[in-house]
């Protein structure tokens, strides 16, 4: 029997893809349903032509991640490894595309204007708002973002391992059911039956006076009685 790999040192890691599909499929709609949704309300509520494209680039990601959160959620329920397995490449990608956003973000987050920055806090804030609280508000939203991004991509490897590990479970599972089979070899003799020692036509054992009970130097055999 193949024991069940483990994640969170107690829980099996079926339950952890189940899950994680469950939440992907979910969670993957609903914030790409949303950045659609911000897309279509352009010509009411116009956003920044950086957070336009980081939209775009987050719908496409998450659409594309709750697609195959499917495939990951069924082949949990049937055990199909190539199920599980288009998952785990699909959190893969869906983490790669996701540092490469995440990048760009905190990129245009860091390039944008302090000066601005604290003005749009002053505009938007309370009326005794203080540019030493707005600059201070600022920078630790930078921080913010940084450790909320970091967190996520940690978050997103760990999930990866999961799955892969239940990709690895099933694998092994597979095997159990269908074990190798192995053929035993034939041994092939050229040349004819295989001489002994006793065979060979120079062993001296072998040559004519050199048996048992033969007379050595003229002597009957009988006489050594």
């Amino acid at each position: 029997m193949v024991h069940s790999r483990k994640f969170c040192c107690c829980l099996p890691v079926r339950f952890g893809v189940f899950v994680l599909s469950l939440v992907a499929m979910l969670g993957g709609g609903f914030v790409a349903a949303y950045g659609y949704i911000q897309i279509a309300r352009q010509n009411t509520a116009p956003l920044a032509h950086d957070d336009l494209v980081a939209v775009w680039i987050q719908s496409v990601m998450f659409t594309f991640l709750a697609a195959l959160a499917v495939f990951g959620f069924f082949g949990c329920l049937i055990k199909n490894r190539r199920m599980v397995s288009g998952f785990a490449i699909a959190l893969a990608i869906h983490l790669g595309l996701s540092v490469a956003a995440g990048i760009y973000a905190l990129v245009s987050l860091f390039k944008q204007d302090p000066q601005q920055a604290i003005a749009n806090c002053m505009a938007g804030g309370a009326p005794d708002a203080t540019t030493d609280a707005c600059r201070t508000t600022v920078n630790v939203m930078k921080g913010v973002a940084v450790a909320i991004y970091v967190v996520t991509w940690l978050v997103q490897l760990y999930a990866y391992f999961i799955v892969e590990r239940y990709v690895d479970q099933l694998d092994d599972e597979e095997h159990e059911k269908h074990p190798a089979v192995v053929v035993p070899q034939t041994v092939i003799q050229v040349g004819g039956p295989m001489a002994t020692t006793y065979q060979q036509p120079h062993y001296p054992f072998t040559a004519p006076g050199q048996a048992m009970g033969t007379p050595r130097g003229g002597r009957d055999a009988s006489n050594n009685v």
